[in-house]
């Protein structure tokens, strides 16, 4: 970001100097095109858009971005679930333990605790295009070395290990390298949030595709490593779109007049902003981190049930594996056709907030009944309670960390923070329930609800709590986020008053009014050390979740219930 922005200016308060220079503004809507005939070249040099001898991006060519940049993770997507649906069978071949498989599929989990961090700025500084391509790529090599370490007279443990983690490299931070691409070409309330729902309907598509065609398969064609070659190719197809991607949105650059909707800046495909600084921390908002808590909770819960779910069907309803799975996977057909429609009422009415708490609802309604019912008719409804909390989750969480942060230049980098939190959550709950499970004389999956219960229980507390805070304006950003986005000028407008007339100061005060939605997000008092007892509880989580890890090894807890998805 330069200073030549005309949307960016320093801002003191008290003491502390707050440089608002890599603050965007005007995130209450998309960024328009000025026209800047007669603006001397030092001044062109900063505006948003270039001259206006280009045209805007068609309506058309956004749909090639969003249709292409979802096909990046199709394989991903397909690839997820494949080794935890044939457990047994991979067990049985390759002749390892519970312990063992366990190693395996939470491998994943454990890479992305610390990479997804590392990745995110990388993609916020370099771009989600070219990060796509590299991340795809990764993928790509992983489940290629997954499928060849169980093909012939191969059948190594090792090599399939290793597999995983290559691939575990890509599958952490591909959806955030979505993220940032739609960030930039999408703002709130003019198709993020909706671009995100279609995201994840893609997503669910090719996970239901891969769960439900995994078993057919390798009964079919008498190895399942044929079901990790065709992930594989469906893989190699990924990569070329998220090649297609890259060259698309360069493409695109060079011929139409695009404003970046995270900076207000033309785009020109990475960022100029330097090095990361660990110092930024202290600018974000405590609603983040009450966001980051929540998915603590909710994510890894929603997220690390579905490791089980197959299990969990086959004891209520006494069926078999074929059964039980496409029972299971019968979650993922509500967010296919539901998420796409949260994502358009987040981008036309908000209510961000309202949704994560409907979402926690929903996930515990769903644990509830699973819990204190045995009934099969109490199960089907559980698990559409589940399956319409698995829909409601991904467009207004994505959305409302880009919503609440100051400078959404870092959402990328937020998202990664959230998500790094999360794996080590997943890994913690799963590797419990798994003791519990051991510790069960029938070998049940009952007295491990109680865990999920209490996830769900937890993040309905803290998204109630943000909800209630919301409907005041102790946290701006929180308030903000409700607000629907063609009243979120005159919402800003009401703050910014109430705020300079609490600090008995003019309200006409020398700030950009296009710079008072940063100032209002911005920590009351970034010196306070809050912000870096958030970080360190962060780590700590993180840290705790390697602990798990290495207790569930020795243990040998049941594979069946550690997460093989990397959640959101």
């Amino acid at each position: 970001m330069t200073a030549t922005s005309p949307y960016f200016q320093p801002y003191t308060m008290g003491s502390d100097e707050l440089s608002l220079t890599l603050l965007p503004v005007q995130e209450k809507s998309s960024f328009e095109d000025k026209d800047v005939s007669g603006t001397p070249k030092e001044e062109v040099a900063g505006l948003p858009t270039s001259a206006p001898t280009r045209g805007k991006l068609p309506l058309g060519w956004k749909l090639a971005i969003i249709i292409l940049t979802c096909l990046c993770t199709f394989g991903n997507h397909w690839f997820n679930g494949l080794i935890v649906a044939q457990k047994t069978t991979i067990i049985k071949t390759l002749e390892i333990n519970n312990s063992e498989f366990a190693t395996l599929v939470a491998v994943t989990n454990l890479v992305n605790t610390f990479l997804c961090v590392a990745l995110g700025f990388g993609i916020d500084k370099w771009g989600g295009p070219l990060l796509s391509i590299y991340l795809t790529l990764f993928h790509l090599a992983g489940s290629a070395i997954e499928a060849g370490s169980v093909t012939g007279h191969l059948r190594s443990y090792p090599v399939l290990v290793l597999g995983k983690v290559v691939a575990a490299v890509g599958d952490g931070s591909l959806d955030n390298a979505q993220h940032r691409i739609f960030s930039t070409y999408f703002a709130p309330g003019k198709g993020f949030a909706s671009s995100i729902g279609i995201i994840w309907s893609i997503a669910n598509l090719a996970q239901y595709t891969g769960q439900t065609t995994a078993n057919v398969i390798t009964q079919n064609l008498g190895s399942f490593s044929w079901s990790l070659w065709i992930s594989t190719g469906i893989s190699f197809f990924s990569s070329i779109c998220a090649i297609g991607v890259f060259f698309l949105d360069r493409y695109l650059r060079k011929i139409y007049d695009i404003t970046d909707q995270t900076s207000g800046l033309r785009h020109v495909g990475a960022s100029k902003t330097g090095v990361f600084k660990l110092n930024a921390i202290r600018y974000m908002p405590a609603t983040f981190w009450f966001i980051v808590l929540f998915a603590i909770f909710e994510n890894a819960g929603v997220q690390s049930f579905v490791s089980i779910s197959t299990q969990f069907a086959q004891q209520r309803l006494k069926k078999g594996a074929v059964v039980g799975g496409w029972v299971a996977s019968m979650y993922l057909l509500l967010p296919i056709g539901l998420t796409p429609f949260i994502g358009i009422f987040v981008d036309l009415f908000g209510h961000r907030i309202t949704l994560l708490f409907m979402s926690g609802l929903t996930f515990l309604v769903s644990m509830l009944l699973l819990k204190f019912s045995h009934t099969v008719p109490t199960f089907v409804a559980a698990y559409v309670m589940y399956a319409l909390s698995q829909s409601i989750t991904p467009a207004p969480q994505v959305e409302i960390i880009r919503s609440v942060l100051p400078d959404p230049q870092y959402f990328a980098t937020a998202f990664a923070i959230k998500k790094s939190v999360v794996q080590a959550s997943i890994v913690i709950i799963t590797t419990a329930a798994g003791k519990l499970q051991d510790l069960s004389a029938t070998n049940s999956l009952d007295p491990a609800v109680t865990l999920w219960l209490s996830y769900a229980a937890a993040s309905v507390i803290v998204s109630g709590g943000l909800l209630a805070v919301s409907y005041t304006t102790l946290l701006p950003a929180a308030h903000l986020s409700q607000v629907k986005p063609a009243l979120l000028d005159l919402s800003i407008q009401r703050l910014w008053r109430e705020r300079q007339a609490a600090q008995g100061a003019d309200e006409t005060e020398d700030v950009d009014p296009k710079n008072r939605e940063c100032i209002l997000k911005l920590p009351v008092n970034p010196r306070m050390l809050w912000h870096w007892v958030y970080a360190g509880l962060s780590v700590g989580i993180i840290i705790l979740g390697w602990i798990m890890f290495g207790l569930g090894v020795n243990w040998g807890v049941h594979g069946s219930v550690i997460a093989g998805t990397t959640g959101e």
